[in-house]
């Protein structure tokens, strides 16, 4: 992407805080090992916050990195490679179960959820989850493999997380039908709860 900044440092040097940018966690009611992420939420892809957050629930911690301004939010997109805001890293040196939440634009595809990320058993598990709900999933053959060490998800305490890129018109779907927010969010909660069951979380998350 052209015009993209390197790092979280140059961003935080040309932009200002709650007004341009800013940076939103919850901390969940479970203190448990997963966490949420929308690295590019609020305007820069819309919402990723939203699901992010809906995920979540009032259990699970939550990071969203949201675009405020009028408009041309895309110029605040940090390659998720680059993506090493101190409050998401520190956020994340306890968190074994981390999922990151993108948009990426439909192309030829408005429907398909492209599942990345080094956890293949998390990818496995969500992408189960996503198709009993009735939603298109694919794990191979995409743009978005999300593998590099660099990239935020992998930047947990495993060095591994799982990434949703959700096509635009799905997401403009979930921002408008509540019935299919829930059952999407609620098939990527289920994931994670059976998730960390099998890791040994000792709570159940309810959706």
């Amino acid at each position: 992407m052209d015009n993209e900044f390197p790092n979280f440092a140059a961003l935080r040097a040309a932009k200002i805080e709650n007004i341009d940018y800013r940076i939103v966690v919850r901390r969940g009611a479970r203190t448990g090992s997963a966490i949420v992420m929308a690295p590019h939420g609020g305007k820069i892809e819309p919402r990723t916050s939203l699901i992010a957050e809906t995920i979540a629930g009032a259990d699970l911690d939550m990071y969203c990195f949201e675009g405020l301004m009028p408009e041309s939010n895309r110029e605040l997109h940090i390659t998720s490679r680059n993506f090493d805001e101190a409050t998401a890293l520190e956020l994340l040196r306890t968190k074994s179960t981390v999922v990151a939440i993108h948009g990426r634009q439909d192309r030829d595809d408005p429907s398909t959820v492209y599942l990345g990320g080094k956890d293949a058993a998390l990818v496995s598990e969500i992408a189960g989850r996503l198709q009993e709900a009735g939603f298109q999933t694919k794990r191979d053959n995409h743009p978005f493999p999300g593998i590099q060490d660099s990239n935020i998800v992998n930047r947990g305490l495993t060095g591994k997380g799982a990434q949703l890129e959700v096509p635009f018109s799905l997401r403009h779907r979930l921002g408008n039908e509540p019935e299919l927010l829930e059952k999407f969010c609620g098939a990527v909660r289920n994931a994670i709860e059976t998730f960390d069951a099998m890791n040994g979380a000792r709570s159940p998350i309810m959706f």
